[in-house]
């Protein structure tokens, strides 16, 4: 049968817990048969009710009044409670006496059980008295990604709360993934605890639970092991934007430019080559390879058209496609071919009646050449326009918006040099000089492999 006296001293430190200020201080001054305890309570940036006490013994203190009130330390600002455990004693009687004079108006308590364990479990079981939130990324509609916050646990929450949610993880850096809680000064979260681990990326349903305050633990996940990064040291991490992830098929055209000097012509198939095996173990992909020349403005040659020499084929016939295409050369060198432009207004045009027969989820077009296109008509370029009229732009738009193709260039170009428009279009997602050729980021960018790309916190909002 619980003790009267006893659950008196719980609430009785319970009250006094609960209604401790942030910046103020409870001293709790216990007189035992073994000497005197004292006890200083204060709340921590997060609300935190912490606790430390010192010991002195009877034979420290002797029977000097002063040298007690010192060790019990009470300033007269701090909310103050003092507890008797020793029934009985004397020495202990006296001692108690002489606190109750020199703070009159504290509570006083006469207990036979253990003050410390008591305070211990009153700071445990005491209420938050700030709101606990997890730190986490939202991605946004560009891919860019938002640092935000789900809510864990309110005011008032009890050790033993618990909160569920469903949570996406991506690779995680070298410390994994990480588990922030956090708590609000104002505007601005102050980090309160943080664990993390290794984790395969993936969607997770992972349970919180309030243990403790300042005390969170999360289920439903591989081992987390407690991390002591800072929070600058966390944000740093947060890369720019969601790595890309690669669609469940996804199709890759490969246009070609075919003309000019047979060793730039076969440099170009390389490059090609180089992208299409890299690409060799990704599941259902299909490849297409489209050759472009340029364009004859002499009656008596024949113009030469843009040849789809294999569409939607696997990773292996492409590859074959390719050599024959190395092998055969260029097609439309010197005159009456046009010296400075090639047909890419052509080639997207059949890219785009191709598609419009044969619809795929993601499309890939990855131009490998230098030469511009030919203009609708006549403009300040003084190249002459093209023979059939297309306008690339207006063909790249509506592949781009009806289609929903992305893409990539590889192109002949300094750094530093402003590139003509049509290769800031063709290469808007990703984009590759032909002499320094990062064919990782190439196809990062074209979304045919992930990003290897660290992201610290969970995901929330992600759809896929």
């Amino acid at each position: 049968m619980p003790d009267p006296d006893n659950d008196l001293l719980r609430k009785a430190l319970a009250k006094a817990v609960a209604g401790l200020p942030g910046s103020g201080r409870l001293s709790v001054v216990e007189v035992a048969a073994d000497g005197l305890t004292s006890f200083k309570i204060i709340r921590d940036d997060h609300g935190v009710p912490r606790g430390r006490r010192w010991h002195s013994s009877w034979t420290e203190l002797g029977q000097e009044r002063a040298a007690l009130l010192r060790a019990a330390d009470v300033d007269p600002g701090d909310d103050t409670l003092l507890v008797c455990s020793s029934l009985g004693g004397s020495q202990a009687d006296e001692a108690f006496e002489w606190l109750r004079a020199a703070r009159p108006d504290a509570p006083t308590l006469r207990v036979d059980a253990s003050v410390a364990a008591v305070i211990t479990e009153v700071l445990r079981d005491d209420p938050l008295t700030r709101s606990y939130d997890l730190v986490v990324l939202r991605p946004r509609p560009d891919g860019t990604l938002e640092l935000a916050t789900v809510p864990l646990f309110p005011v008032q929450a009890r050790p033993g709360a618990t909160m569920t949610m469903t949570l996406h993880c991506e690779q995680g850096g070298p410390n994994g993934t990480a588990f922030a809680v956090v708590t609000w000064q104002g505007q601005e979260p102050l980090l309160l605890s943080v664990a993390s681990g290794a984790l395969h990326p993936g969607t997770y349903n992972v349970t919180a639970e309030l243990r403790r305050p300042g005390r969170v633990q999360f289920s439903g996940l591989p081992p987390l092991t407690d991390d002591h990064r800072g929070w600058a040291e966390l944000i740093d991490e947060i890369p720019a934007r969601l790595p890309v992830r690669p669609s469940d098929a996804g199709h890759l055209i490969c246009a070609i430019e075919v003309c000019g000097a047979e060793e730039k012509v076969a440099e170009r198939v390389g490059r090609a080559r180089q992208v299409v095996s890299t690409l060799s173990g990704r599941p259902g992909l299909s490849v297409s390879v489209v050759a472009y020349g340029a364009h004859s403005f002499d009656r008596a040659v024949k113009d030469s058209p843009v040849e789809v020499r294999a569409w939607r084929v696997d990773v292996a016939a492409a590859q074959d496609a390719l050599d024959e295409l190395e092998e055969r050369g260029a097609i439309t060198q010197g005159y009456p071919y046009h010296p400075h432009a090639a047909q890419v207004e052509d080639m997207l045009v059949t890219v785009d009646r191709r598609l419009s027969r044969d619809p795929a989820s993601s499309v890939a077009l990855l131009t490998i050449g230098d030469r511009p296109p030919h203009p609708p008509k006549l403009d300040t370029s003084r190249v002459l326009p093209c023979p059939h009229r297309h306008d690339w732009r207006a063909v790249a738009i509506r592949l781009e918006q009806s289609r929903h193709v992305v893409f990539g260039a590889i192109v002949d170009y300094q750094y530093g040099d402003r590139l003509p428009r049509v290769w800031r279009q063709l290469g808007s997602a990703a984009l590759a000089n032909f002499d320094a050729l990062d064919i990782r980021g190439l196809i990062s960018g074209l979304g045919l492999v992930s990003d290897a790309v660290p992201v610290p916190f969970p995901l929330i909002d992600v759809e896929y």
